[in-house]
């Protein structure tokens, strides 16, 4: 690949090059453009290493503008403290991460999208004062680690094309490994977890893709480096990260020939596998780590994961109860461990039933969410007076978990006055805390204290600069307002989302607010005065807009009607989002299990249901 040759691509913002071992800046040469070049020579996939490398690059050359470098540097490190700092040896750590099939990832999330924000303001500035767009050239971009890609994108979503440019170069073709055959070799589940994160930016980036080489790149070839704390806190790392592929590779390490297998390694890389989306590789890990461990709570354990799988990915109950009906099995109530153990088995019982619940009606219904509510509480009773991290952490899921079942049966006092009294001292002023409670809240006709406590969420978030959570509160509070018909709060309210939106650049989001917007002010009679103003709105993002919004500017009487008569505005949901897939990159699940069953649940007699609480 030459310089004439690249010159002459200088109109796309991403650019992919096949087959190159080094692309030098004088291929690239831009005036208008400061040069990042790096090669990732790290084989081991590290969290957050290549975008690391870069920013110590931004150190030197950015060193005019050391506040603003300063700003970059002070939020990518509270992104490395995140998980720096925790323990992994922890009870609390441990549990939180080994107990999930999916990601909670909402954290990360908002700590990478700073990262990123910073970066931006920074370009911004130079961009002002000197013209000069930021240029990120990457050689080996096949080994840079998934975080790293999360951050990298983050930038190239939040910045102008004309600010930015991104060229990776990869030795070989991109991979392009779609299919599992063997889910315990971890070269090859490298190679798909590759061929999944760059499948997701190419739909999201639409990079040209220059060069013809055909080869693929070999991922045996690397390089792993472990902490002294073991597998489970390697792999611990790794999960909380999403940096699938250095899980694969600290597995790897223990699957060599002639190393003692055991069950933790096989339920780890079932628990890789599910968060990739590949859900049968995942089943067959647990299923292969049953083979390891014949007795006691660690096998109630394994069978819980098969059976969480079976409930939340393959919806079918029918395995999933053989699953957990086994799983009763191997444990009792004579110690902690068993004690918690069971317990995690009556809150899985617990949520197959509700959705078994789902499929029917009237007393049979009621009955199941009765014998779900019973459950529940026995669990709770069996590890009230255990005081560990792990047990706490059980409590916590089970109170949230009462609390949904509550919501279900449509029961929102019960549900709202459960969640308060469960956790108003622990996490009462924390931002999910308050918005689920100003949810509930209006969901049970306390409008005013309803509103009162998503204001009070979205001030929370607002203070911790966190403009994803941000974005959904200030829905909500459109929506809500919308629904009890104060249309000028729902106004300004969309139109607050409407910006953040913009600014984040999503563009579905972006829709929502503007069709809550539109209709409010149809409500209150000031259409045609409203649209100017959005107009305005719209006007210093006109670069960024999604064809379906810009068309709205073209044409506009037709798309308004349509817009505001016919478009139904999405439901806000009661919790707030655990993970965001526009940061994190990762599939999001076929069905939504905790909105299909809000979706599906009817009035229903809550009576029994009070009587049954109240006794306990």
């Amino acid at each position: 690949m030459n310089a004439y040759l690249l010159s002459q691509l200088s109109d796309h913002s991403v650019i992919w090059i096949r087959g190159m071992e080094e692309i030098n800046n004088s291929a690239v040469e831009d005036t208008n453009g400061i040069i990042f070049n790096f090669q990732v020579n790290d084989r081991s996939f590290l969290p957050y290493y290549t975008i690391g490398q870069l920013l110590k690059q931004m150190g030197t050359i950015y060193s005019e503008k050391t506040e603003k470098m300063d700003e970059v540097d002070f939020a990518f490190e509270h992104l490395m403290n995140s998980w720096k700092r925790m323990d992994m040896s922890s009870d609390s750590v441990i549990y939180s991460i080994i107990r999930r099939i999916s990601r909670e990832s909402s954290a990360t999330s908002k700590l990478i999208d700073q990262v990123a924000e910073k970066i931006v303001e920074m370009v911004d500035e130079i961009f002002l004062s000197q013209g000069k767009k930021l240029i990120i050239v990457i050689n080996s971009s096949e080994w840079i680690d998934r975080p790293s890609l999360r951050v990298l994108h983050r930038i190239f979503k939040l910045l102008s094309p004309s600010k930015f440019k991104l060229i990776l170069g990869f030795t070989g073709d991109v991979p392009s490994k779609f299919e599992l055959n063997d889910p315990f070799n971890m070269v090859e589940s490298i190679s798909v977890a590759r061929t999944r994160i760059f499948k997701r930016l190419l739909a999201e980036q639409k990079p040209l893709i220059v060069g013809d080489i055909k080869n693929q790149i070999d991922f045996s070839d690397y390089h792993f480096l472990g902490t002294e704390n073991g597998l489970m806190s390697d792999a611990a790392i790794a999960l909380i990260t999403q940096n699938y592929e250095n899980a694969f590779l600290a597995c790897d390490r223990v699957l060599i020939p002639g190393k003692m297998k055991t069950e933790e390694i096989f339920r780890i890389i079932g628990l890789v596998h599910a968060n990739l989306s590949l859900y049968e590789a995942a089943y067959s890990a647990f299923q292969e780590a049953l083979k390891y461990e014949d007795h006691g709570p660690k096998r109630a354990h394994i069978e819980c994961l098969a059976a969480l799988l079976a409930v939340k990915r393959f919806y079918n109950l029918d395995i999933a109860r053989t699953h957990y009906e086994e799983a009763l099995k191997f444990v009792d109530e004579s110690d902690t461990i068993n004690r918690l153990e069971k317990g995690w088995i009556l809150n899985g019982m617990s949520f197959m039933e509700t959705v078994a619940a789902s499929k029917f009606e009237g007393e049979e219904k009621n009955n199941l969410y009765d014998s779900v509510l019973k459950r529940e509480l026995e669990a709770l009773a069996l590890i009230k007076n255990q005081k560990d991290s792990a047990s706490l952490y059980l409590k916590y899921n089970l109170m949230s978990n009462i609390t949904f079942l509550l919501e279900i049966r449509r029961d929102y006092k019960s549900a709202v006055e459960f969640w308060k009294s469960a956790f108003t001292k622990l996490i009462g002023d924390e931002t999910g805390y308050l918005y689920r409670t100003g949810m509930l809240s209006w969901k049970a006709g306390q409008i005013e204290e309803g509103v009162h406590y998503l204001k009070k969420s979205y001030q929370t978030a607002l203070s911790q600069k966190d403009r994803l959570d941000s974005e959904s509160i200030v829905y909500a509070l459109g929506y809500v307002n919308l629904d009890i018909g104060n249309y000028g709060e729902a106004v300004k309210f969309f139109s607050e989302g409407l910006k953040i939106s913009f600014i984040l650049r999503e563009y579905t989001q972006i829709e929502e607010h503007m069709k809550g917007y539109l209709r409010a002010s149809a409500l209150e009679g000031k259409l045609d005065e409203n649209i100017t103003t959005l107009k305005a709105i719209c006007a210093n993002f006109y670069g960024n807009l999604s064809e379906d919004i810009s068309e709205f500017f073209k044409n506009e009487t037709p798309l308004l009607r349509e817009i505001i008569f016919k478009k139904p505005l999405r439901h806000p949901k009661t919790k707030l989002s655990s993970y965001h897939p526009s940061v994190d990159l990762e599939a999001v699940p076929e069905i939504d299990m905790n909105e299909y069953l809000i979706r599906n649940s009817k009035e229903s007699s809550t009576e029994k249901m009070r009587k049954i609480l109240t006794r306990s």
